[in-house]
């Protein structure tokens, strides 16, 4: 991991990473209001099978977990391991797992504020702003806001703007159930559900166009008190590199929210990331 002179223009060696209520008459670009296709079971509408997901983790808890990852960037692979901490809906805990040494990467993103401390000579960089895409991308390989990056990474389905009207569409596909999202016509979201065990399998969102914006698969299911979280997620899309995340050491706590945020070090002036 690059420790120090950041760049603007691109990330550091980075370290990480639909609830509906009615459809409209939309019937634009494919998208059809309340259309269901022919199914073999078990849900009757794309918003019964939303309903019918898995738990998720209860409000206020936190996951910790040890997590491996190699990010694949245009066929540059780069392991790293790191310690998370984790909730819903945009707070988070890194700090990186040398082979040996002490961790030389710190980042938190509480309160939409992100900090990231990078020891070295003199004491080290510690930065500090708002919790942008732009700001995360510098040191982390999901260019998401806060609210969209941290439900990715526990499997769980980003918000959506519920102001804007929007239509589902419900299909079977592969043994799947996939469920189109389409907001003035237009197909934002779609997401496959595994009916053993009502679990989502992967999230595609869309552009204009609809282009695939990014694509986050999520498998090896484990139960964690009462809740299901996946201990193996590929996330990754043209604006961003791919990102193989591998879980261990999955547990579930109560944290206080001021746990998330770094302090700064004794002696340290911050740097702004702010533009």
């Amino acid at each position: 991991m690059k420790k120090e002179n950041v760049p603007n223009d691109g990330p550091a060696r980075f370290i990480p990473a639909l609830l509906m209520i009615s459809a409209l008459g939309l019937v634009l670009s494919g998208c059809a209001a309340g259309r269901v296709a022919p199914r073999p079971a078990p849900y009757d509408s794309p918003e019964a099978a939303l309903r019918a997901l898995a738990a998720p983790l209860p409000a206020g808890q936190t996951i910790t977990a040890t997590a491996s990852i190699l990010i694949n960037d245009h066929g540059q692979k780069t392991p790293l391991k790191v310690a998370l901490m984790i909730r819903q809906p945009a707070s988070l805990r890194v700090e990186s797992i040398p082979v040996m040494g002490p961790p030389d990467f710190f980042l938190s993103i509480a309160g939409g504020e992100l900090r990231v401390f990078l020891p070295g000579k003199a004491g080290g960089t510690f930065y500090t702003g708002r919790a942008t895409p732009k700001a995360l991308y510098r040191f982390f390989p999901i260019a998401l806001p806060a609210e969209e990056m941290i439900p990715l990474l526990m499997g769980r389905l980003p918000p959506d703007d519920r102001k804007a009207p929007y239509s589902l569409i419900g299909e079977w596909e592969g043994g799947f159930y996939r469920i189109d999202r389409c907001v003035r016509g237009r197909k934002v979201r779609s997401v496959w559900i595994n009916p053993a065990g009502n679990l989502i399998i992967r999230i595609r969102t869309f552009g204009e166009g609809e282009i695939a914006a990014y694509t986050a698969d999520f498998s090896e299911y484990t139960r964690l008190e009462g809740s299901v979280l996946p201990r193996r997620l590929v996330i990754g899309g043209e604006a961003m590199p791919e990102m193989t995340i591998r879980y261990t050491d999955l547990r579930q706590m109560a944290a206080d929210p001021d746990s998330f945020m770094l302090a700064v070090p004794e002696g340290i002036a911050p740097t702004a990331l702010d533009e």
